[in-house]
């Protein structure tokens, strides 16, 4: 029942939200606006490669929500000032199974793996006055679950180039839990080496997208939508 249920939650999400892109302009940079009119007020500025989750589109401006500094900001960026990351070439799934998914490309190899969540070697804080809500694991915000308790987790992501291997940090894998892996999208950008390797996640509640950025063989950074 509940594979069921992630199912249905993610074709919701295919085909009803937007889509993960990176800031691609000519001048290095795009300015976001408050709204999208040419007039409207300049809100910040993001720098090429700046991950962006493209929304709605309002003429020739596109709705965006996008991380600065650890906070979640939405605005609006002229349409032609990104580049969709599903634009770059695809790899497609090699082999599947209940804890493992690996997507192959030529002779490149991603694979994704998920384990229990060890609720043992965790800390929780929760929330005043509701103490079955969890508001945060070991000091940080965390994302599957809508206060309650994760049952998976993300164990390790692996990019396998030749003889060569890289392992994403753990850091990259921090507070997301209830990991959808089927559902697993690997890109690649062969003119600047960068991987973009994304999934949609839910357990039901607490559902959220998450995309990783790994080039030139080393991590860079990650972005989580959420909030649907």
């Amino acid at each position: 029942m509940k594979q069921i249920l992630k199912f249905l939650l993610l074709f919701y999400f295919s085909n009803s939200f937007g889509q993960f892109a990176i800031v691609h302009d000519k001048d290095n940079f795009v300015n976001v606006r408050e709204d999208g009119v040419q007039s409207s007020k300049i809100i910040d500025k993001l720098k090429n490669g700046h991950f962006i989750y493209c929304l709605d589109n309002k003429g020739n401006w596109t709705n965006i929500d996008y991380d600065q500094k650890g906070e979640k900001l939405n605005g609006y960026v002229y349409n032609d000032r990104y580049k969709l990351v599903s634009d770059f070439p695809a790899f497609k799934i090699s082999n599947t199974s209940q804890n493992q998914v690996t997507l192959k490309k030529d002779n490149i190899e991603v694979s994704i793996f998920e384990s229990k969540f060890e609720k043992k070697i965790h800390n929780f804080k929760y929330v005043k006055n509701f103490p079955a809500q969890i508001a945060l694991i070991d000091n940080k915000k965390y994302w599957g679950m809508d206060g309650g308790m994760p049952t998976t987790q993300f164990e390790k992501i692996s990019i396998k180039v030749g003889q060569k291997n890289i392992i994403l940090p753990k850091s990259a894998l921090e507070g997301l839990y209830e990991p959808t892996i089927s559902s697993a999208e690997v890109n690649y950008d062969d003119v600047n080496e960068t991987f973009y390797i994304q999934t949609m996640n839910s357990d039901g509640a607490g559902s959220y997208l998450v995309i990783w950025k790994v080039e030139k063989g080393i991590y860079k950074d990650r972005f989580v939508a959420y909030g649907f």
